[in-house]
């Protein structure tokens, strides 16, 4: 597991996301086309994610729940939430999904209701230096939850980091104390 450093107690991504990814060719729309290497919990998350594949939830709990270091840090978590998704129209909403089958599997209370976005814009599309401002303005905290308990945020992707440090911020803005993260995978980019 990686370490990830931001204003929680802890925070781990499970592996990186790309491994490399080469520039190979334009398609016949003059699109830049290319070769990407992922890991192995990266491209069944990109499956999963962007193909629909729910094969891949099998896959990707059979790596997390194999791993030792997971259970160990799952062992002080008392509630998960999952990072509210991007793209609200997907069929299958990966991060959800899979908080839920982590919450069941460690036996922690699972909360769909603390953390809500009113973005309806993709995180992705957001120009780089308004990204934080944009998010931590979409993010609403609700629900009725005891301050004190350890609670896990969860993500899919680790990237620049902006969604999980706003929610964070908020969360400590509304007397949250004990927040960890959790990210299937993280980028290539440094945090």
């Amino acid at each position: 597991m990686l370490p990830i450093k931001g204003p929680w107690v802890k925070g781990f991504a499970f592996d990186i996301h790309t491994i490399k990814s080469e520039r190979i060719e334009n398609d016949e729309y003059d699109n830049a086309r290319f070769l990407t290497q992922r890991s192995e919990i990266g491209q069944l998350l990109y499956e999963l994610k962007y193909q629909q594949n729910t094969i891949a939830i099998e896959k990707i709990k059979k790596l997390l729940f194999a791993s030792n270091s997971f259970a160990e840090f799952m062992q002080d978590i008392e509630v998960v939430i999952p990072v509210p998704p991007s793209n609200k129209n997907r069929r299958i909403q990966p991060v959800q999904l899979m908080a839920i089958e982590i919450s069941k599997k460690f036996n922690k209370e699972i909360r769909l209701d603390i953390v809500s976005s009113t973005n309806t814009e993709a995180i992705k599309n957001i120009d780089f230096k308004d990204k934080y401002a944009k998010i931590k303005d979409s993010i609403k905290i609700d629900g009725n939850l005891d301050k004190g308990r350890k609670i896990l945020l969860f993500d899919d992707v680790y990237d620049s980091g902006f969604t999980l440090k706003a929610i964070a911020q908020s969360l400590k803005e509304n007397n949250f104390l004990n927040i960890y993260i959790f990210a299937i995978t993280k980028t290539r980019i440094p945090n």
